[in-house]
């Protein structure tokens, strides 16, 4: 063959093995390995469910002008339940004065003398019966009034909140008109008898008598504050309990002053009770001192229930969040 046919191809020759210079021996095979992930302690998870909580709890936050538009449509339900329940106490509000004044009524009754009330200016009866109105529609209109403003605040409470919210201003309302109901059947009837029965007829070579002469805004305000003052002192047990709880009071200190409580609820009861007289004010000083001993006994229950908790907790036993 010609040497132009040999310059069209080329040729490949490989060197022999042995002629390879040992520097340049081939790499050996690298072997790939999978990266496996470390395992995940305890401390990581409960940082990741810590921050899928704050997550989740950052999707429901509202921002503050959505806050204030929940705060001002609540405000305005709470208004327009209270107008309407005024408007309809101002229809209703002779029967309410007839039903408040009725125990003063029956004491003056006893007493010998006329039942009559008297009016000092033209405007007065307009006046008390707005005041009646507001008090009526505030009463009526007043749960549905927590109930809104319970919407607007519970969202940002925990369950254990709410549930020591509830129970505080159940116990708190209940108190109350414990209090009221206590007042007006069993405190307004003898004090009006008694206060009336000091206006006597006077023998002698002039003779004369002394009669009552009450105004509509005044036997008016005696009741609703008789009846406000009795329902705040029912309120003890409910402020005890509160500060037997937080550890300001405890039960074994509240019976040794115990000697020193009927003392204290004949002041209160002077304090509370819109009549200056020594009667109405023992009338009152009685159950105050009977709601003290039930305090006790309240509080010795949560310092009983506090220490049970202590000692399963240093056993080491599961116990409820209270």
């Amino acid at each position: 063959m010609s040497d132009d046919a040999y310059s069209d191809k080329t040729i490949i020759t490989e060197p022999p093995t042995d002629m390879v210079p040992a520097t340049q021996a081939p790499a050996p095979a690298t072997v790939q390995e999978t990266p496996v992930a470390p395992a995940a302690s305890p401390s990581s998870e409960t940082s990741q469910s810590a921050a899928g909580n704050k997550e989740a709890l950052d999707s429901k936050r509202m921002s503050l002008l959505a806050h204030l538009g929940e705060l001002r449509t609540r405000l305005r339900n709470a208004a327009i339940a209270f107008l309407l329940a005024m408007i309809g106490s101002f229809v209703l509000v002779q029967r309410y004065f007839d039903w408040l004044t009725r125990p003063v009524r029956k004491g003056m009754k006893d007493a010998g003398h006329d039942v009559n009330f008297y009016a000092k200016s033209l405007t007065e009866p307009f006046w008390v019966y707005m005041k009646l109105a507001i008090i009526g529609g505030l009463i009526i209109a007043g749960p549905f009034v927590f109930w809104e403003l319970w919407r607007f605040v519970a969202p940002g409470l925990y369950r254990k909140e709410r549930r020591l919210t509830m129970l505080i201003t159940g116990s708190t309302a209940l108190c109350f008109a414990g209090g009221a109901v206590f007042a007006y059947a069993f405190l307004c009837e003898p004090a009006a008898y008694y206060l009336t029965r000091m206006l006597t007829s006077f023998s002698g070579d002039l003779p004369f008598r002394l009669d009552p002469m009450i105004m509509m805004d005044e036997v008016a305000n005696f009741q609703m504050l008789t009846l406000a003052g009795c329902g705040l002192a029912f309120e003890l047990p409910v402020v005890l309990s509160i500060f037997g709880w937080i550890g300001l009071v405890s039960s074994r200190g509240m019976f040794r002053f115990n000697r020193y409580a009927i003392v204290l609820a004949v002041v209160l009861g002077g304090v509370l009770t819109p009549s200056t007289d020594p009667f109405t004010q023992c009338l009152l000083a009685g159950p105050i001192f009977l709601l003290y001993n039930i305090s006790i006994l309240v509080v010795w229950l949560i310092e009983r229930a506090r220490r049970r908790r202590d000692e399963a907790l240093d056993r080491g036993e599961p116990v409820a969040s209270t």
